[in-house]
């Protein structure tokens, strides 16, 4: 075991090997990230401990598949780095673990995470786990995708929220393989599906490399092999593909990408399910562009402002500024904001020299294999929703109506139900009523007021008809006024729904209001 007081060049020494030296790893942009993100405008480190001989179970699978078949005599020992944010000595530190200082809750509080490193040349930051940044009133930040780690420290048990990282090495895994890895971390605690080692992962991705070669040394995988690895750990993919055709002036070409709108509103949308989104983007690379995958786990969002009535619908979801990513080129949680209709300032932006942006090229969402109903199945019928609803408060209200959709257990309905503005009888109808595990809703606001809760089966089949209710808010006297219009106007408006099943859906919103 060793200490050091935390600095930019004693954590070049901590996250160094016999292979990587302090000078190499100044270099990486992992350093950059690393510094910055434990450093007096982070977490505030101020004390380092170095865990030599670590055993890490994912870098043993990875070295009993590859690296204890080199020539070169690769250890299968790492060691762990520990983060701490008070400052003590090394005697202190002993004597806080043999228990002789017994007044020590205070000491391990401090505690930010670690970083195991890997005995393997350049590719060396593996397994970390690192305290998230605080939440302000003033900033925001939503972590949906994250879980809770227990860590165990010479004898000490310690607990951080966060999601684990690590480094692709190239040889076992790509970018792709590391950001399902990531991805994996938190699905397997609430889905019960498996977390596998890289080299797992890329063996469940195909029998060979995309372009035919063998599988290692990995080249990367392609949006199907990544689609596959997914399958093969017990969940399925949605993929959402490029909405909009852009003019890069950068490369003065046109070029297919998924539009920032699409982007937060798929993000907000599969959120409450926990399970981190894996983005296909396009990053610069010096004057050249290249394909990356990345894992977001979690967003900030600006508060709901009032919206004059616009003639376009208005998204919840468009008060995402910005979210966090498991980027393994740089680090957990980066940082991406959202810049006018399709680009992103990633880190690969911030540090190219010319400032290239970057673009989201695919989404794959993962997502539970009973959940059958899309985000884009309950987006054609809130449109027609919102121009009906549009139409009947015409000139009675000052703002304009804001859409939500989430998909979400229906449990975590029913406890929000207890405190929602309706009559008891009708709450205890609907905690009562049983309801499938997963349900998609769409909320209605006026500004901040939520009128109406939209409930799908998100186990359902979308050739049928798949609402389950329509929970309303406003008085008793208005929503009679809103079934009387629905039933005089009922052939315009029935039409009013896209797709094969719309006048079913319009006679169930008609019963359900009445």
């Amino acid at each position: 075991m060793e200490l050091l007081q935390y600095s930019a060049d004693n954590l070049a020494i901590a996250l160094s090997n016999s292979y990587t030296s302090p000078s190499a790893v100044l270099n990486k942009d992992h350093f950059i990230y690393f510094s910055d993100y434990l450093g007096v405008d982070g977490l505030f480190a101020k004390t380092i401990i170095i865990e030599s001989d670590y055993i890490s179970k994912d870098y043993l699978h990875d070295y009993a598949t590859y690296y204890a078949f080199c020539f070169e005599n690769y250890p299968k020992f790492c060691k762990r780095v520990h983060f701490f944010s008070n400052e003590f000595t090394l005697e202190y530190f002993q004597n806080v673990l043999i228990g002789v200082d017994n007044d020590n809750t205070d000491f391990w509080s401090g505690y930010l995470g670690f970083i195991v490193v890997k005995p393997i040349p350049t590719k060396n930051i593996g397994y970390t786990v690192l305290k998230m940044y605080d939440s302000t009133d003033n900033n925001p930040r939503y972590f949906w995708g994250v879980r809770n780690y227990i860590i165990h420290l010479f004898g000490n048990v310690l607990t951080i929220q966060s999601l684990a990282f690590q480094e692709q090495d190239t040889v076992l895994a790509a970018c792709a393989t590391t950001a399902i890895w990531t991805m994996l971390n938190k699905a397997s605690v609430d889905f019960h599906t498996i977390l596998k080692s890289p080299s797992q992962i890329t063996k469940d991705a195909d029998n060979l490399s995309f372009d035919g070669s063998r599988l290692f040394p990995n080249k990367g995988l392609n949006l199907l092999q990544i689609c596959q690895a997914i399958y093969n750990s017990g969940l399925e993919s949605e993929i959402k593909q490029p909405d909009i055709n852009i003019h890069d002036v950068f490369r003065d070409t046109k070029i297919n990408v998924v539009s920032n709108i699409y982007v937060k509103k798929i993000l907000n949308a599969y959120s409450p399910i926990g399970i981190p989104i894996i983005l296909v983007i396009n990053v610069p690379l010096g004057k050249y562009y290249g394909l990356h995958a990345i894992t977001v786990s979690g967003y900030n969002q600006n508060v709901q402002q009032n919206i004059i009535p616009q003639d376009d619908i208005s998204w919840m979801a468009s008060n995402i500024i910005k979210f966090y990513a498991h980027d393994d080129q740089w680090g957990p949680f980066a940082r991406v904001t959202f810049i006018d209709e399709a680009i992103i300032e990633t880190p690969w932006t911030i540090f190219n020299q010319d400032k290239l942006p970057s673009y989201v090229i695919n989404m794959v969402v993962p997502v539970y294999p009973k959940v059958r109903i899309s985000y884009e199945d309950i987006e054609v019928i809130v449109l027609g929703l919102d121009t009906i609803l549009t139409l009947f408060f015409k000139d009675q209200i000052l703002s304009d109506l804001i859409w939500d959709i989430k998909i979400d257990y229906s449990e975590n309905l029913k406890t929000r139900l207890k405190d929602a503005y309706l009559e008891p009888n009708e709450k205890l109808l609907l905690i009562q009523t049983s309801m499938p595990k997963y349900l998609w809703i769409a909320s209605c606001y006026v500004s901040n007021f939520k009128i109406f809760d939209f409930t799908f089966d998100a186990t359902d089949v979308n050739s049928g008809m798949f609402g389950k209710d329509v929970i309303c808010y406003i008085e008793q006297d208005l929503k009679q006024k809103l079934v009387q219009f629905l039933e005089t106007d009922r052939e315009f408006l029935t039409d009013l729904f896209t797709g094969d099943t719309n006048h079913y859906f319009y006679d169930f919103l008609v019963r359900k209001l009445s």
